[in-house]
Protein backbone atom coordinates (compact mmCIF):
# COMPACT_ATOMS: atom_id res chain seq x y z
CA UNK A 1 0.00 0.00 0.00
CA UNK A 2 1.34 3.15 -0.83
CA UNK A 3 1.56 6.15 1.97
CA UNK A 4 0.74 9.53 1.02
CA UNK A 5 2.82 12.09 2.90
CA UNK A 6 1.51 15.46 2.69
CA UNK A 7 4.28 18.12 2.31
CA UNK A 8 4.24 19.81 5.27
CA UNK A 9 5.16 16.22 7.12
CA UNK A 10 8.01 15.44 4.40
CA UNK A 11 11.53 15.53 5.97
CA UNK A 12 13.86 18.23 4.97
CA UNK A 13 17.12 17.48 2.53
CA UNK A 14 19.96 17.62 4.81
CA UNK A 15 22.45 19.94 4.01
CA UNK A 16 24.87 18.42 2.85
CA UNK A 17 23.05 16.58 0.19
CA UNK A 18 21.85 20.11 -1.15
CA UNK A 19 25.88 21.33 -1.02
CA UNK A 20 26.80 18.12 -2.91
CA UNK A 21 23.99 18.99 -5.62
CA UNK A 22 25.20 22.38 -6.09
CA UNK A 23 28.72 20.96 -6.41
CA UNK A 24 28.06 18.80 -8.87
CA UNK A 25 26.09 21.24 -11.17
CA UNK A 26 29.03 23.77 -11.13
CA UNK A 27 31.18 21.13 -11.66
CA UNK A 28 29.04 20.02 -14.59
CA UNK A 29 29.27 23.87 -15.98
CA UNK A 30 32.85 24.21 -15.86
CA UNK A 31 33.46 20.79 -17.83
CA UNK A 32 30.95 22.19 -20.00
CA UNK A 33 32.81 25.64 -20.52
CA UNK A 34 36.01 23.71 -20.77
CA UNK A 35 34.48 20.87 -23.52
CA UNK A 36 33.20 24.37 -25.42
CA UNK A 37 36.71 25.86 -25.26
CA UNK A 38 38.09 22.83 -26.71
CA UNK A 39 35.52 22.64 -29.56
CA UNK A 40 36.02 26.04 -30.53
CA UNK A 41 39.89 25.88 -30.91
CA UNK A 42 39.86 22.72 -32.20
CA UNK A 43 37.02 24.37 -34.89
CA UNK A 44 39.33 27.31 -35.03
CA UNK A 45 42.71 24.88 -36.02
CA UNK A 46 40.81 23.04 -38.55
CA UNK A 47 39.31 26.32 -40.70
CA UNK A 48 42.79 27.99 -40.26
CA UNK A 49 44.57 24.59 -41.89
CA UNK A 50 42.23 24.90 -44.88
CA UNK A 51 42.17 28.59 -45.36
CA UNK A 52 46.01 28.13 -45.46
CA UNK A 53 46.31 25.00 -47.47
CA UNK A 54 43.85 26.68 -49.93
CA UNK A 55 45.91 29.68 -50.71
CA UNK A 56 48.88 27.55 -50.48
CA UNK A 57 47.15 25.43 -53.66
CA UNK A 58 45.76 28.88 -54.67
CA UNK A 59 49.01 30.37 -55.23
CA UNK A 60 50.97 27.47 -56.74
CA UNK A 61 48.31 27.22 -59.33
CA UNK A 62 48.16 30.43 -60.21
CA UNK A 63 52.41 30.07 -60.39
CA UNK A 64 52.31 27.20 -62.65
CA UNK A 65 49.88 29.29 -65.06
CA UNK A 66 52.15 32.38 -64.46
CA UNK A 67 49.26 34.34 -63.67
CA UNK A 68 51.05 35.27 -59.90
CA UNK A 69 49.28 38.45 -58.87
CA UNK A 70 51.82 40.50 -56.89
CA UNK A 71 51.88 39.65 -53.06
CA UNK A 72 54.87 40.41 -51.79
CA UNK A 73 56.15 43.97 -50.90
CA UNK A 74 59.61 44.79 -50.99
CA UNK A 75 60.73 48.30 -49.56
CA UNK A 76 63.74 50.50 -48.66
CA UNK A 77 65.86 53.26 -49.69
CA UNK A 78 68.57 53.41 -52.90
CA UNK A 79 72.08 54.71 -51.34
CA UNK A 80 75.29 55.84 -52.82
CA UNK A 81 77.71 53.02 -51.77
CA UNK A 82 80.57 55.55 -50.46
CA UNK A 83 78.62 58.92 -49.87
CA UNK A 84 75.45 57.22 -48.20
CA UNK A 85 73.34 60.25 -50.57
CA UNK A 86 70.01 59.09 -51.97
CA UNK A 87 69.82 57.83 -55.53
CA UNK A 88 67.11 59.13 -57.41
CA UNK A 89 65.36 57.20 -59.93
CA UNK A 90 66.61 53.87 -59.79
CA UNK A 91 65.00 51.39 -61.15
CA UNK A 92 64.28 48.44 -58.89
CA UNK A 93 62.82 45.20 -60.56
CA UNK A 94 62.31 41.17 -61.04
CA UNK A 95 65.70 39.83 -62.59
CA UNK A 96 64.64 39.38 -66.47
CA UNK A 97 66.34 36.39 -66.65
CA UNK A 98 64.36 35.18 -63.28
CA UNK A 99 60.75 33.39 -64.03
CA UNK A 100 57.98 35.35 -65.68
CA UNK A 101 55.88 37.83 -64.03
CA UNK A 102 58.08 40.14 -64.13
CA UNK A 103 57.40 43.18 -61.54
CA UNK A 104 59.15 46.97 -61.35
CA UNK A 105 59.48 49.80 -59.52
CA UNK A 106 61.41 53.46 -59.61
CA UNK A 107 62.89 54.84 -56.47
CA UNK A 108 61.78 58.42 -55.83
CA UNK A 109 63.74 61.58 -55.69
CA UNK A 110 64.80 60.51 -51.99
CA UNK A 111 66.09 56.93 -52.97
CA UNK A 112 62.64 55.50 -51.56
CA UNK A 113 61.09 52.51 -53.45
CA UNK A 114 58.37 49.74 -53.18
CA UNK A 115 58.59 46.98 -55.21
CA UNK A 116 55.26 44.45 -55.32
CA UNK A 117 56.12 41.14 -56.51
CA UNK A 118 56.28 37.54 -55.69
CA UNK A 119 56.78 36.22 -52.53
CA UNK A 120 58.97 33.11 -54.20
CA UNK A 121 62.68 33.42 -53.41
CA UNK A 122 63.98 34.80 -56.67
CA UNK A 123 66.41 38.06 -57.78
CA UNK A 124 65.85 41.99 -57.80
CA UNK A 125 67.99 44.16 -59.75
CA UNK A 126 68.68 47.42 -59.29
CA UNK A 127 70.00 50.05 -62.13
CA UNK A 128 71.00 53.92 -62.06
CA UNK A 129 72.72 56.05 -64.34
CA UNK A 130 76.45 56.13 -63.14
CA UNK A 131 76.34 53.22 -60.72
CA UNK A 132 77.11 49.47 -61.16
CA UNK A 133 73.55 47.39 -61.29
CA UNK A 134 73.47 45.09 -58.43
CA UNK A 135 71.53 41.77 -57.54
CA UNK A 136 69.80 41.28 -54.12
CA UNK A 137 67.62 38.04 -53.10
CA UNK A 138 64.30 38.92 -52.21
CA UNK A 139 61.21 36.89 -51.18
CA UNK A 140 60.58 33.65 -48.59
CA UNK A 141 61.09 30.04 -48.99
CA UNK A 142 58.08 29.24 -47.39
CA UNK A 143 56.02 31.32 -49.61
CA UNK A 144 53.61 28.71 -50.59
CA UNK A 145 52.55 28.84 -47.07
CA UNK A 146 52.85 32.77 -46.92
CA UNK A 147 52.32 34.33 -50.22
CA UNK A 148 51.65 37.40 -48.75
CA UNK A 149 53.87 39.98 -46.82
CA UNK A 150 57.02 42.09 -46.68
CA UNK A 151 60.07 42.92 -46.22
CA UNK A 152 62.68 45.65 -46.04
CA UNK A 153 65.98 45.70 -48.43
CA UNK A 154 68.01 49.03 -48.65
CA UNK A 155 70.45 48.75 -51.13
CA UNK A 156 74.04 50.65 -51.10
CA UNK A 157 75.30 50.68 -55.25
CA UNK A 158 78.44 51.21 -56.50
CA UNK A 159 79.41 54.11 -58.56
CA UNK A 160 80.50 53.05 -61.90
CA UNK A 161 83.52 55.65 -61.88
CA UNK A 162 86.46 55.25 -59.18
CA UNK A 163 86.67 57.80 -56.32
CA UNK A 164 88.96 61.10 -56.69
Amino acid sequence: MIELVADEERPETPEFWRDQEREAHGEMRRQALRWGFLFAAIFACVFFALWWAGSAVSFSASRVETTTAATWRVWGTVRDARTGAPVAWAQVGDDPAGRPPLFGATATLDGAYELMTIAEPHEVVVTALGYRAKKIGVGRSWYLWMPKGSEQADIALEPESPAP
